[in-house]
C-alpha cells in the first residue's frame, strides 16, 4: 500500500487505525503528487490512499496518472475537499471509493477489511 497525504499526522493515524489488518503493509508514503506517481510506476501497489490536496501536485493529476496504466491499484480518495464536483472528478477518473476526511475516516479501515478479509481479534 501506497499512503499520499502531506500531513504526517494524517498518515500516523491511517497507520495506526490499519494496523490491525494482517494482510495490509504500508509499503510507502508520498508527501507530493510527483513522487507518488514515480512510487506507484515502481512499486506497483495493491492499494493507495490518496489526498487530493498536496503541498506539491495535486491528487487529480495522480489519479489521470494512474488511469493510464495498464494494472491500477485500487484507489481510495480521503480528502478534505468533501465537494460533489471533486467526488465526480475522482471517480470518473477510476478511484474506487471517495471518503471526506473529517466525517468518514474510519471507513478507510472498513473498505480494506472487507476487501481482504482478514483481521487480528482484539483482545
Amino acid at each position: 500500500m501506497l499512503i499520499v497525504e502531506d500531513s504526517e499526522l494524517v498518515v500516523q493515524k491511517l497507520k495506526k487505525l490499519l494496523e490491525p489488518l494482517e494482510n495490509i503493509s504500508i509499503d510507502a508514503t508520498a508527501s507530493d503528487g510527483y513522487t507518488a506517481v514515480k512510487l506507484i510506476k515502481e512499486l506497483n501497489p495493491d492499494y493507495v490512499i490518496l489526498d487530493i490536496s498536496l503541498k506539491y501536485g495535486h491528487g487529480i493529476k495522480v489519479l489521470e496518472e494512474i488511469y493510464g496504466l495498464k494494472q491500477k491499484p485500487y484507489v481510495i480518495v480521503l480528502s478534505n475537499l468533501n465537494y460533489q464536483y471533486y467526488k465526480d472528478k475522482c471517480l470518473k477518473l477510476g478511484a474506487d471509493h471517495f471518503f471526506d476526511k473529517a466525517m468518514e475516516f474510519e471507513k478507510v479501515y472498513e473498505v480494506l477489511n472487507e476487501r481482504t478479509g482478514f483481521h487480528q481479534n482484539a483482545g
